[in-house]
């Protein structure tokens, strides 16, 4: 890793304070709150590349859930959003975080007012979805990760609520450069040229940040912006937040969060529509820098100095009424009318994966050798052997015909039960003039352009601000133009209900705009399916107590490779451990750096640290693990003297888990 980008990275993130001071009657209740949602960091599937070999084995830095509230005074409407350092929002985590609200606020937040986000993520672990398509790309349901999520959702949004207080909300927005590509312009040039002839370029460079200020000065900050958090590739076995949840730890930082205080700031980088839009600006799954942690570190960086930029300048503020609308649609097969696709009223299909869809994002990585992006036409054999190897029944002649031209992989969407959720949740909030639709899809950059075009035809002058939020409150694979659709890339071949789910999409959002406008309510017709319970449970830790050789034990710190380093240097310490998947949420963190001072030690890092990672490895006999601590000293660390600390817990042969700590030997750090 380039210290230089952490060093002028910090440098430039240096705040004197968000931009305007807060009039004397504030217009809103703000609240935010921020918890730990890690996963187990050894020996489970991450999600997002469906690779079986992809096991974690490590950490790199913390998966968080960030919440604010945004409330009317005196009792009026409030509004809760969660960004959340995951893959994605299964439906049934967003109905057990809702049950669980409801027990302790008494209906006072609804999934009419929640909006549960993911950054989508692909360095978190899996392991977390009830439905049988997703259990089979994630290895296993684990209830006891899927309860850490929820109840870190649950947590953060607690902790919002607690911290309620009178303040402003800025918005500001600005354009993102060199963090992202269209990694299918096969697909996008098929728009039409004049629809594409109205934008400069082929993604959504558009940053949209929103500044919480209190009594006191800034408590917050939340910006959408799109690309895909791949930079940390299949290839990465540590646990990571990626680009997003690089430039969320460097804002926070800056803004001196210790991650111990109930009072921290709080900054959420939460997802947009990145679709079609990869941070591998290589656009061969590299890039731009030499390695995946560099290329994360730039492109969160970039990110990272247009929202500082934003946050320092905002001085509009947001003005009026919080509203919001939400609908349940059932899109295996979903009416859709001409005024929304152009083409007669059609139908949507129900759920299925095409042969792109295996044949992956080329840009991101790839899928396998089987298949390709762009296949548009079945082959008898692949579909001989697909049934074979999955068991999967072939898709009905309906199916086919509704989803054409996309060669089926499998079908997903019809069967009792079908073998993932058809019931999609699409809402609509207002803040003052800003509206934020959410939707559980990842969207190519001209399906958000539609959308957004299709929410502010029906709505008035007071909007002046639309923002997508994606990966809400479910997930429904992707979202493509019928156009981009009909050449299959992968987007097309992940677009699960057929060629007009576009226009369900926005015949959808037409309807809730409609009825914001209007002031009406609107009604589900549609109940949302509950698949808890209904899924085999496997547990995370199968019982085996950990071991160590003969005369050692668990911390026991191996001799460091040397005892002096300069600034900048890598410094390296391993010690004998356990398996951290074993009540993997029982430590808030397995490495401490510490600083010798007058009077004893203090800590200057932890592994929420950017700078360091923690690795596990097998030792030389069974159930042996070794733990590895790897720390890049800051180019501006101050000299003195340093040791390493290791946490752990181990399972003892009883079945009990043991804490222990390891201390490496001290070592100087000088110029």
């Amino acid at each position: 890793m380039n210290h230089l980008i952490i060093k002028c990275l910090m440098t430039l993130v240096v705040f004197v304070g968000t931009s305007g001071v807060r009039a004397e009657a504030a217009e809103y209740l703000i609240g935010r709150g921020m918890t730990d949602i890690t996963g187990p960091a050894f020996g489970i599937q991450m999600w997002g590349f469906g690779r079986e070999d992809q096991l974690t084995e490590g950490l790199h830095i913390r998966q968080r859930a960030r919440a604010f509230i945004i409330a009317e005074p005196d009792d009026g409407k409030r509004l809760v959003f969660v960004s959340a350092d995951i893959g994605s929002i299964e439906h049934n985590i967003t109905l057990e975080v809702l049950d669980r609200l409801k027990a302790r606020y008494q209906g006072l937040y609804t999934l009419d007012n929640v909006i549960l986000s993911a950054t989508h993520t692909h360095a978190g672990v899996g392991g977390h979805w009830h439905t049988r398509v997703e259990l089979g790309l994630a290895g296993a349901f684990y209830p006891e990760r899927f309860e850490r999520i929820v109840e870190g959702i649950v947590g953060a949004i607690a902790a919002a609520h607690d911290d309620l207080q009178p303040g402003d909300i800025l918005i500001n927005k600005g354009e993102v450069d060199g963090a992202g590509a269209n990694r299918s312009m096969a697909a996008y040039e098929q728009n039409p040229a004049e629809e594409r002839a109205r934008y400069a370029v082929p993604m959504d460079k558009e940053m949209t940040l929103l500044s919480f200020v209190g009594a006191n000065g800034p408590v917050g900050m939340v910006n959408w912006f799109a690309v895909h958090p791949t930079s940390m590739t299949y290839d990465n076995k540590l646990i990571s937040g990626d680009h997003k949840g690089y430039a969320s730890l460097a804002f926070e930082k800056a803004m001196g969060v210790d991650y111990a205080s109930a009072d921290d700031f709080v900054a959420a980088f939460a997802q947009s529509t990145p679709g079609d839009i990869t941070p591998n600006l290589n656009l061969n799954n590299t890039g731009p820098g030499k390695d995946d942690f560099e290329s994360t570190a730039i492109i969160g960086s970039r990110q990272l100095a247009v929202a500082r930029d934003l946050f320092e300048t905002a001085e509009e503020p947001l003005s009026g009424q919080v509203d919001y609308r939400q609908l349940y649609v059932d899109l295996s097969g979903l009416d859709v009318a001409d005024e929304f696709t152009g083409a007669g009223a059609k139908i949507t299909c129900p759920s299925a994966y095409g042969y792109s869809f295996a044949g992956g994002s080329t840009e991101d990585g790839g899928g396998h050798f089987l298949f390709r992006e762009g296949m548009t036409e079945s082959r008898f054999y692949l579909d001989f052997l697909i049934g074979f190897l999955t068991g999967a029944p072939a898709p009905t002649a309906d199916v086919i015909d509704c989803q054409g031209p996309k060669p089926i992989l499998f079908e997903t969407g019809t069967g009792t039960p079908p073998l993932q959720s058809q019931i999609r949740s699409i809402g609509l909030a207002r803040v003052g003039q800003l509206v934020i639709l959410t939707v559980p899809a990842e969207v190519t950059t001209m399906a958000a352009r539609r959308l957004k075009e299709t929410v502010r035809a029906e709505l008035g002058d007071w909007v002046s601000h639309i923002v997508i939020s994606g990966y809400v409150n479910g997930y429904a694979g992707y979202v493509t133009t019928p156009e981009e659709y009909l050449v299959q890339q992968y987007e097309g071949g992940h677009t699960l209900h057929g060629q007009w789910t576009l226009a369900a999409y926005r015949q959808t959002a037409a309807t809730l705009a409609r009825a914001m406008e209007a002031g009406e309510a609107t009604s589900n017709t549609v109940v949302y399916d509950d698949w808890r319970g209904k899924a085999p449970e496997t547990a995370l830790h199968d019982g085996s107590a950990d071991g160590v050789p003969e005369g050692g034990e668990f911390g026991e710190a191996f001799p460091l490779a040397r005892t002096s380093y300069v600034p900048g240097d890598l410094v390296v310490s391993e010690f004998r451990s356990g398996n951290p998947t074993a009540d993997h949420d029982a430590l808030s963190t397995f490495v401490e750096i510490e600083r010798q001072v007058e009077g004893g030690w203090e800590k200057v890092a932890t592994d929420g640290d950017w700078e360091t990672k923690i690795r596990w490895r097998e030792g030389d006999e069974e159930n042996q693990l070794i733990a590895q601590v790897l720390w890049e000293t800051p180019d501006t660390l101050a000299p003195g003297t340093y040791k390493i600390r290791h946490f752990g817990l181990a399972t003892m042969q009883s079945g009990d888990q043991k804490r222990f700590e390891g201390t490496s030997a001290s070592f100087e750090v000088g110029n």
